[in-house]
């Protein structure tokens, strides 16, 4: 009886391990570890929907962990889809199959540029293999996309951030060293990642200036400008390079500007005026412009028009000459420069008697003094009528004026009334002074 019992034991034993050996074991599975972007619905919406539901349930199966039903799942789909490549990626990425992972990504980005999920999956890559600047370009495609993207954002903005100081340290580091070469590589790097850095386009528009390479420097410069529209150091920097490189008229322009932010600043003030000049920009007093309704102009009407018409080719005198009676004078600066220039003369008494009526023969001998000094600059200019064929019946040969006399008619700024007659003593009007003038400066351009 003892043994009966033993042998149903036995078997009941038996029983029981056959049942636990048939029954099925549930597999645990581990989610990815690494951030599963979700693709776009409306890049989802371009699947058909049987295509569509085969990529989910792939999905879902790649998001549990169950990398062989997601793999089941993806297979559904063509390999030359661009869902296939990013869910096979997915999967080799699981498997810390990097090299395959990256290929089957690149793969979908070449079928659909669109797929964010993609570039996701490549930058997790990069991030584990330390690529730093395949990780960056990643992330910023991604936010070309979507640029408040939740992920992406915050990992750019660090990674960025921390690539830029490390350069800008190694340029530094250059710099310190005497070795510009080397400096002008990282800080160009630099502002690859950081566009706006000040520090860097600074220090490039620097180095570029001391290399005389001035249109390269003139671009870290305008960067800076806009950067840093009211620092006047840079505004300094930036005009005296426009300057350097022939840009007159904008060099003009920005230091009206830091003129603007330094009204007290003589020199800046003095620049102002040294360009103006050069540009042939005065600041005309309202007096000039009553010269054309004169119908006899004076010895300052006179010197303002030479002044004004010529003033590119009158340089400021270094010692201007001194001349006792012109302080309340409207045109003084200008009889200055004309006297400085010999063009008119002061008397031994150092008086100019500016309000004095000009003469035909004055005005004859001015332009004849102004013509020479064009010659004497380089300027090329050829009577039209011989000087030895001209014929004056009212000036004598030996007289003073006579040379300028014939000079302006052979150069047909002024003409001979009847009997040859060039009326020496007579007045002149403000139309007439102004007219030989723009004829003469005709000639000289």
């Amino acid at each position: 009886m003892k043994k009966i019992i033993i042998m149903a034991a036995l078997a009941g034993l038996i029983l029981f391990l056959n049942a636990c050996i048939s029954l099925p074991l549930k597999t645990e599975y581990v989610p990815p570890a690494f951030h599963l972007e979700n693709p776009q619905p409306v890049v989802l919406a371009q699947l058909s929907l049987n295509e569509r539901l085969a990529f989910e349930e792939g999905w879902k199966s790649l998001k549990q962990g169950n990398i062989d039903r997601a793999r089941k799942e993806f297979a559904k789909l063509d390999r030359q889809n661009a869902f296939f490549n990013l869910g096979e990626g997915y999967c080799r990425l699981y498997e810390q199959q990097l090299s395959d992972s990256e290929a089957f990504f690149l793969k979908a980005l070449e079928l659909n540029a669109d797929l964010i999920s993609a570039r996701v999956g490549l930058a997790i890559i990069y991030e584990q293999l330390n690529n730093q600047e395949k990780e960056f370009l990643q992330l910023r495609e991604i936010l070309k996309k979507a640029p408040d993207h939740n992920w992406a954002k915050p990992r750019y903005e660090d990674l960025r951030s921390r690539m830029t100081e490390a350069l800008m340290a190694e340029a530094r580091n250059w710099l310190n060293q005497k070795r510009p070469d080397q400096a002008r590589e990282a800080l160009l790097k630099a502002l690859f990642y950081s566009p706006e850095l000040t520090e860097a386009h600074l220090q490039l528009a620097r180095l570029y200036r001391n290399e005389k390479k001035l249109a390269q420097a003139l671009t870290h410069y305008q960067a800076l400008y806009n950067l840093l529209p009211r620092d006047k150091q840079v505004l300094k920097e930036y005009a005296e390079t426009l300057e350097a490189n022939d840009d007159l008229s904008k060099s003009l322009d920005i230091y009206e500007r830091l003129r603007e932010l330094a009204p007290g600043d003589k020199q800046i003030q003095d620049k102002v005026e040294y360009l103006k000049n050069s540009l042939g920009i005065i600041e005309l007093p309202s007096m000039y412009n009553e010269i054309a309704g004169s119908q006899a102009i004076t010895r300052q009407d006179l010197a303002a028009i030479l002044a004004v018409k010529f003033n590119q080719f009158l340089p400021q005198p270094s010692a201007p000459p001194i001349i006792v009676d012109i302080s309340t004078s409207w045109a003084a600066r200008f009889i200055i420069r004309v006297v400085a220039t010999k063009l008119m003369d002061k008397y031994d008494n150092h008086t100019f008697e500016p309000t004095r009526q000009i003469t035909r023969a004055e005005l004859a001998d001015a332009f004849s003094r102004l013509i020479s000094y064009l010659k004497g600059k380089g300027k090329k200019l050829v009577p039209i009528v011989p000087p030895e064929r001209v014929q004056i019946n009212d000036i004598p040969a030996d007289n003073y004026y006579y040379q300028p006399a014939v000079n302006m008619i052979a150069y047909q700024l002024m003409e001979l009334g009847g009997q040859k007659r060039f009326n020496p003593d007579q007045p002149v009007s403000g139309i007439e002074a102004l007219r030989i003038a723009d004829i003469l400066l005709n000639l000289v351009k």
